[in-house]
């Protein structure tokens, strides 16, 4: 198990974020290594890009689901989908 310390500069906001994973299992910690490997950055670097893309706000979400219900032909709102996940959270 290792513990990585991150350092994230959000340049938007001017200001500097730390986050410490700690006993992150050996098996994910190569994966990370080769996975930064292939894409050609640090660790640091390549954890900061999976957790970005892992963030989605809700505004990019309801993009998406927009997208998506263009892309099927759906005949449900937005509101009918927003309300039907809900009713399924409940």
């Amino acid at each position: 198990m290792q513990s990585f310390c991150l350092h994230y500069i959000d340049e938007a906001a001017q200001m500097s974020r730390t986050l410490t994973l700690r006993n992150v299992p050996e098996p994910v910690v190569r994966a990370l290594r080769g996975r930064a490997r292939r894409n050609r950055r640090s660790m640091q670097k390549e954890i900061i890009s999976i957790l970005e893309e892992a963030a989605v706000d809700r505004a990019s979400l309801v993009d998406q689901l927009a997208a998506l219900r263009v892309r099927l032909g759906a005949k449900m709102t937005l509101a009918e989908i927003h309300h039907a996940i809900e009713e399924r959270r409940a």
